[in-house]
């Protein structure tokens, strides 16, 4: 029997929280536009007024959930806090002293330790670049990320915990469970997922205090419009679509998918790969848009990794506690024996990683924003999720065609189009920045970081290489032995030092002291990095006017990308803000350097296919 489901919510109190998202949706539209928020607010009292006065001309729907839908729309537009900007989100100083100190006090290696704090604080900082870089190929960047995945697990585990303790009071159990984990939400500093996998238990452990059940697209509606109204700079974020995104699939995908294939069979592989595929499929528009990539072997690869990290996460959680449970003078003893559980779990994941990854992550990456392979995911989708009211699809043969659509679009997709390597791929590490333009290689800042000058798997190596430090010569010269480049520029501004070792070890290296790295780098753009040295702005500035081609050329454009330290940030800000007062022409466009910044970066650039 198929389930049926319910594509809006069915409690009124839901239609309030609907309300409150349309108005947040249309406020994002236009959020740029002098005046629209005024003009929202006059068009919902206007239709608020005339629904009042005017008899309803939908008798099936109630009007009280009009008048609920208007009302609440009326209220977001008035009382939201819609100004709030952006934060930088960290985790709490004594939650992140504490797992620092049991992670000392542990036999785990560093690398191990820096991985298990990446699991438990669901931060992708906390993990070594080459992993995250590897992981985020791999598909299995979520799993360091917070999600609902580890939100989940830790009420899980404190909520079997609490049913062993107080097996006849359930009430204690769900109470004990959702303030650990409101602390652990709150230690983290509310990031969306976590706060949205919160409002999702706890909306669904309330109801069964009172013997009463929750549908998705409730649990969806008010936690989408609690986060619109107290963190509307979230409300449709990056982050926000891809946790929604695949809880949607979960909810209403994958019950189709249940239906199609072996509508009675309660496999853990079919449950496995029926999860995995619907949240891979509800993920996919939002990765290829922003991101312009997708990890396609990441599907098998979370199909194995996600039940393992579901086993890793409560023993990490149970070793922890254990630990702080023992007393300091028996610790040296029995910290290596709380911690065998783990680091046997652990390594298993590190080594199938290890090898799944090796043997075929198929990470694709596009030019562009491909809007034709997002529509058509979209369009499968909706297919399956309004799949239980098509009574046609009730024959075999179209339920099988059905099935086999989701897996014909991914192997599609990977082969469409056909470019040997990426527009623009990026790299960031401390100190350092590299962009890849077509076939020639930039390295901005120095080359101490590992990795910087290594072509990225699966890609052809760069013909030609531009570069400002010294320290990026090893890699150069071991990259030309092996690939025979020839073409190689040095930007530098020292010349006498660059005459100095270029003519002693007379190295096939053509000097470009004049022009800045990265002026030069499309007939259409140009991308200039700055770090913030005090020492260089001058310097920088100078080079920045003899760069501007805007007068001659108008479709040109600019960009600065500001690659301050951490603890420069906020001058970083500062330059954008005071651009003018610098003397830098508003023909540049700059970016502040961070974890995504290559999603404004290939925004700004429109015309990506004229290489």
């Amino acid at each position: 029997m198929k389930q049926e489901i319910y594509l809006l919510p069915r409690a009124d109190f839901s239609w309030f929280c609907l309300g409150i998202c349309g108005a947040a949706f249309l406020l994002k539209l236009g959020m740029k536009i002098p005046g629209f928020h005024s003009l929202l607010i006059l068009v919902f009292l206007s239709l608020f007024i005339l629904y009042t006065f005017t008899p309803p001309f939908l008798p099936r729907i109630p009007n009280k959930r009009i008048y609920l839908f208007l009302f609440a729309s009326i209220l977001f537009l008035l009382f939201a806090n819609i100004h709030s900007g952006p934060r930088v989100r960290t985790t709490h100083p004594l939650f992140r002293s504490y797992l620092e100190t049991q992670l000392k006090q542990s036999p785990l290696s560093k690398l191990e330790s820096r991985i298990v704090m990446g699991f438990v604080t669901g931060s992708t900082k906390e993990i070594p670049r080459s992993f995250k870089d590897l992981s985020k190929e791999s598909g299995i960047l979520h799993l360091f990320a917070a999600s609902g995945l580890h939100l989940g697990i830790f009420i899980g585990s404190l909520q079997f915990l609490g049913n062993l303790c107080f097996p006849k009071r359930k009430w204690i159990s769900i109470i004990l469970s959702l303030g650990g984990g409101f602390l652990y939400l709150a230690a983290l500093d509310f990031p969306v997922s976590f706060l949205r996998a919160y409002l999702f238990v706890f909306l669904s452990l309330v109801a069964s205090l009172f013997f009463r059940k929750i549908g998705p697209a409730d649990l969806l509606t008010i936690s989408s419009a609690t986060i619109a109204f107290f963190l509307f700079y979230d409300f449709l974020s990056i982050g926000f679509l891809l946790s929604f995104g695949a809880v949607f699939g979960i909810f209403f995908l994958k019950p189709s998918f249940d239906n199609i294939l072996l509508p009675k069979s309660k496999s853990f592989w079919k449950e496995n790969l029926h999860l995995t595929l619907a949240c891979s499929l509800s993920t996919f528009p939002v990765l290829v848009y922003f991101f312009r990539s997708f990890s396609f072997g990441g599907i098998g690869i979370n199909l194995i990794l996600v039940p393992l990290a579901g086993i890793l996460l409560p023993i990490l959680y149970l070793s922890f506690l254990l630990q702080s449970l023992v007393p300091s003078f028996l610790l040296n003893e029995l910290s290596s024996w709380i911690w065998i559980p783990a680091s046997f779990v652990l390594s298993i994941f590190l080594k199938l990683f290890q090898e799944l990854a090796s043997f075929g992550r198929a990470y694709k990456t596009w030019a562009t924003s491909q809007e034709g392979l997002c529509l058509v995911s979209i369009l499968i989708l909706f297919t399956f999720t309004l799949y239980p009211r098509l009574r046609f699809l009730k024959y075999t043969s179209l339920q099988t065609s059905l099935y086999l659509l989701p897996i014909l679009f991914l192997f599609t997709s990977y082969f469409f189009p056909l470019p040997q390597f990426p527009y623009l791929e990026t790299k960031l590490r401390k100190g350092n920045l590299s962009i890849q333009q077509g076939d020639h290689l930039y390295l901005f800042g120095n080359c101490y970081a590992k990795g910087m000058t290594e072509p990225t798997p699966g890609l052809p190596p760069p013909k030609s290489i531009s570069f400002e430090s010294e320290s990026c010569l090893k890699g150069i010269l071991s990259l030309m032995k092996k690939h025979q480049i020839t073409n190689v520029y040095w930007h530098g501004s020292k010349k006498s030092l660059e005459l100095e070792w270029m003519t002693q070890f007379q190295l096939p290296i053509k000097p470009m002291e004049k022009e800045i790295l990265g002026a030069k780098m499309n007939p259409l753009f140009s991308i200039i990095r700055f770090d913030g040295n005090p020492k260089e702005v001058d310097r920088f500035l100078k080079q920045t006017k003899q760069a501007d081609q805007s007068k001659t050329n108008p479709n040109w454009k600019g960009i600065l990308l500001l690659d301050f330290p951490p603890w420069k940030k906020k001058e970083a800000k500062e330059w954008i803000q005071y651009q003018k007062l610098l003397g830098i022409s508003t023909a540049w466009k700059m970016i502040l350097v961070e974890e995504t910044f290559e999603i404004p970066l290939r925004d700004h650039i429109q015309y990506p296919n004229l290489l």
